[in-house]
């Protein structure tokens, strides 16, 4: 009782030792008390773990009082140097010797051969209701009796870990205060396992148990590292009311060499996991532990290849009374990468809010539904962390779901958007009343949508004529004859909130063109299927049959720069001038000569009909070409040196469009039905991925508008004396704006607010922030301290990078690494290696020789963009920008969606 360890025998007999075993251990004794099989363990206690640790608890508190836990480089050089020191320190002879005694115990109890051990962290703290840890601790597995002392040290040292640390600190927990034991357990070679959870972890909703299990190890359910299949359970009735079945191709095993684990790739099963009595037996076992232990439970559990079920570990659900919140930038950043200037955010949330009250109403939303979203859905679908905007995926869910019947289309709208899927659809009852009212709902969404499609050409022409009404109108009251009142403040606040509430709202059409779009995109890619492509060909294929479409109005910036650079290059004025050292803004003044007048006119032209197509160009921060003329010119020199023929990359489209065609008609050869279903799904497409670019044109007008509103009133508030610079605008809220102007501002020094939030993003332009945050409660605790996203090695030469190919053709040529772009940034062939990229880019992507990007899909701007302009293109190429540093030489293939380095740059 008084030794250094606790056998699992005497912990399961006397509860009063949990305080000396760390909560994991005295949950297992618990379990074991309650009559449920667990493997022998035997735990390390507290006591003899400070023992270990006491030599060293100096040399510990002098690496923990140099810790910013907001640093990713500060916890990783404390971490890393306490770990040093834990690993250096030897264990006791006296716990030592017990340690060794009761692993020969353990291994003598355990029916497997070659028994093999998992040793684990038991912290204070850890696996409480209020924290737990959920990996941030390190478990190893598959060691051999001979190595504990090693793993223990490991263990400890675990507790000091990036991750540990920073939890610690952003759960307001004390980081030099650890109370460590260790537990050392028999491993159990499972043939499946998983976790159970008594409630909902997500709603906290008891009346639903939910189960996840994977084949092999347990340690691939929890680290997400193999496919695993879902069930929620009724949990009063013990019934299966959804399933999601993975195709599972891996598994966890231990390895065959040394310690630890390895991910096996296996022939796909495409069965589920677990039988139903198997899911049955598990929602009984943790509903009935939440009774016993008066808290919903979160089990880990394993079944052996003869069927028995084994207990591993079991914990309260944390955090299941605060509503959680996902927020992710996937295709927000397409349009809005890096930081944004509040100004933006608080504009883009209000015109979110518009819009999407409008398109709820276009797909069926009643009056009530409208009426009780007002205050609580529409005006939070975007969020924003550290100057990043985010969607808030949480509420677009929320707006699928309380239309009834629109359920279905979610998985197409996650899979359009490349967001990782999260909804489970309930499946169609079998019979009765209730399967009639799922059917009918479906029918009125159907006759919806159908009704909407009708009335769609006609709300498009609706929308440029609204969009060209408000350009006269600001045009009229910008216009330096017209009296100051019609631009005064008041009279600029009211043009913007006219916008809001009615040009805005019609902007709704694009929604449902989009929606429109992702679903006929979706279902050419499974008529393609059908007919006995694979996957990977069908999406091959559907991508190549969307080249070369006529009509899109984005590419016309692009064919209007390309017709000036044709000008340059036929005049040997031009093309000396243009040839020669002078600096863009020196070229421009020198344009101004007689002798380049029609020249000068016609660039005048192009930026009056494209100066707000721009790089980070919805970013109102972001000065339009009108501003700064002289940008016009790195642009027509990279097409110069280039030697880009707009005509001649449509051809190449064309020939890949044709060739396409002709197969696509060879696969449907004699199938009178089919073929016909399949044309009118791919002219439908065509049609809405087309629309959707020139809709984004018009929106880019749209927000021109809004740019010239605001620097016009930034100029007005400087002359008031509010605002140090007229630019300061943009670190002000539309909401601050509009309550200096009414007199309903609680705080008029913006000079203050704005040297604050200058500071701020100063600080926060350094940060990577991950793709998603998940909040818990009040979201701003989540999104000020999220976790930052650690910079990933560079990658060898020779590796291959995987993403969604988009735009057929391979090239191979140095990478040219961009963030946010500079005007006169040099593009000559290079593969354009970015994060995101908005509309603005495809100025960029003319001289370049392919993109590859981390963000995006397959209907994204770049995509599209890049199969008309005939440029390879891969998006979605998970930490490019870290991986691939500028010179490296790739060779970038659209068609396979691959991106290779062949040779590193030297530096």
């Amino acid at each position: 009782m008084t030794g250094p360890t606790i056998s699992d025998i005497a912990l399961a007999a006397d509860a009063s030792m949990a305080a000396r075993v760390g909560a994991k251990a005295a949950n297992l004794g618990r379990l074991m008390a309650a009559g449920h099989r667990v493997p022998p363990f035997v735990v390390l206690g507290t006591a003899a773990c400070a023992r270990i640790l006491e030599p060293i608890r100096g040399s510990i508190a002098a690496a923990l009082d140099s810790l910013d836990h907001t640093d990713p480089a500060s916890l990783r050089a404390v971490s890393g140097e306490i770990r040093t020191i834990i690993l250096a320190q030897p264990i006791p002879a006296d716990i030592s010797t017990a340690l060794s005694a009761d692993v020969r115990e353990i291994i003598d109890r355990t029916t497997q051969s070659a028994a093999r051990l998992a040793v684990r962290s038991a912290v204070g703290g850890e696996d409480s209701a209020t924290d737990s840890f959920a990996g941030q601790l390190d478990s190893l597995l598959n060691v051999a009796p001979a190595d504990v002392a090693a793993a223990v040290l490991a263990v400890l040292a675990s507790a000091y870990s990036e991750r540990s640390l920073f939890y610690r600190a952003h759960r307001g927990l004390d980081n030099t205060d650890i109370d460590c034991a260790v537990l050392v357990q028999a491993l159990i070679d499972s043939a499946v396992s998983g976790v159970v959870f008594s409630c909902n972890p997500q709603t906290g909703d008891p009346g639903v148990a939910v189960v996840s299990a994977a084949l092999g190890l347990g340690e691939g359910v929890v680290a997400g590292t193999v496919e695993c299949d879902t069930y929620f359970i009724d949990a009063a009735a013990r019934t299966i009311v959804s399933r999601s079945v993975a195709e599972k191709r891996s598994r966890v095993v231990v390895a065959d060499e040394g310690s630890g684990t390895v991910v096996e790739q296996i022939a796909a099963v495409t069965d589920q996991a677990l039988t139903d009595a198997q899911i049955v037996e598990l929602v009984h076992t943790a509903t009935g532990l939440a009774d016993v232990f008066g808290a919903p439970q979160d089990i880990e559990w394993a079944y052996g290849a003869d069927g028995v079920l084994y207990l591993l570990q079991a914990r309260p659900i944390t955090a299941t009374g605060a509503r959680e919140t996902v927020f992710d930038n996937v295709n927000v950043a397409e349009s809005y990468p890096g930081l944004s200037s509040p100004l933006t955010f608080s504009i883009l949330r209000n015109a979110y809010e518009q819009v999407f009250r409008t398109c709820h109403r276009d797909f069926g939303a009643t009056g009530t539904i409208v009426e009780r979203n007002a205050t609580s859905l529409y005006p939070y679908l975007v969020g924003t962390a550290h100057g990043r905007i985010y969607y808030n995926i949480s509420n677009w869910y929320r707006l699928f779901l309380q239309i009834p019947g629109m359920e279905f289309a979610i998985e197409g709208w996650e899979a359009a958007l490349d967001i990782e899927n999260r909804y489970q659809r309930p499946a169609v009852p079998k019979r009765g009343l209730a399967r009639a009212k799922v059917y009918l709902l479906r029918l009125r969404i159907a006759a919806i949508i159908t009704a909407g499609w009708v009335r769609l050409p006609g709300r498009l022409r609706a929308f440029f004529t609204e969009l060209q009404a408000y350009t006269a109108d600001l045009d009229y009251r910008l216009d330096p004859e017209t009296p100051e009142r019609e631009r005064d403040p008041e009279a600029l606040l009211q043009w913007m909130e006219r916008c809001l509430h009615e040009l805005v709202p019609a902007y709704a059409v694009q929604i449902f063109n989009d929606f429109l779009a992702q679903q006929m995109f979706h279902v050419v890619g499974l008529l393609l299927e059908r007919e006995g492509l694979t996957e990977t060909a069908a999406i091959t294929l559907r991508n190549e049959l969307f080249c070369g479409e006529e009509g899109v109005d984005s590419v016309d910036p692009v064919r209007s720069a390309l017709t000036l650079t044709a000008t340059v290059r036929a005049d040997a004025a031009l093309r000396e001038l243009f040839e020669g050292p002078l600096e863009p803004h020196e070229l421009w003044k020198a344009l101004a000569q007689p002798e380049f007048a029609d020249f000068r006119g016609a660039c005048l032209r192009h930026i009056a009909l494209f100066g707000d197509r721009t790089v980070d160009e919805l970013k109102l921060e972001t000065d339009p070409l009108g501003e700064h003329p002289e940008h016009l010119v790195p642009m027509l020199r990279n097409y110069l040196r280039g030697g880009q023929n707009i005509d001649e990359m449509a051809a190449r489209e064309k020939q890949i469009r044709r060739a396409a065609e002709r197969t696509a008609a060879q696969l449907f050869r004699g199938k009178l039905g089919r073929r016909s279903a399949f044309r009118f799904a791919l002219g439908r497409a065509r049609e809405h991925v087309k629309q959707r670019e020139n809709m984004r044109l018009g929106r880019s007008r749209s927000f021109g508008l809004v740019k010239r509103v605001f620097r016009e009133y930034g100029r007005q508030l400087h002359t008031a004396g509010l605002l140090e610079d007229p630019r300061d605008i943009f670190w002000l809220t539309y909401e601050e704006i509009a309550a200096l102007t009414r007199g309903t501002a609680v705080d008029t020094d913006a000079a203050r607010t704005v040297a604050t939030r200058k500071s701020d993003h100063e600080r926060w332009r350094t940060e990577q922030l991950p793709s998603r945050i998940v909040t818990a409660g009040i979201a701003a605790v989540g999104l000020d301290d999220p976790a930052f996203d650690h910079p990933r090695p560079p990658a060898d030469s020779g590796s291959v990078l995987h993403g969604i190919g988009c735009a057929p053709g391979r090239v191979e040529a140095p990478a040219l690494v961009l963030t946010t772009p500079e005007p006169d940034v040099v593009v000559d062939g290079q593969i354009l290696v970015a994060s995101s990229t908005d509309p603005g880019w495809v100025f960029l992507m003319v001289a370049a020789g392919g993109l590859v990007s981390e963000k995006g899909s397959p209907l994204s701007h770049t995509a599209i963009i890049g199969r008309e302009l005939g440029i390879p293109t891969v998006v979605g190429v998970a930490g490019v920008t870290r991986l691939v540093a500028s010179g490296d030489v790739l060779i970038l293939d659209g068609r396979a969606g691959t991106a290779t380095i062949v040779q590193e740059h030297s530096s």
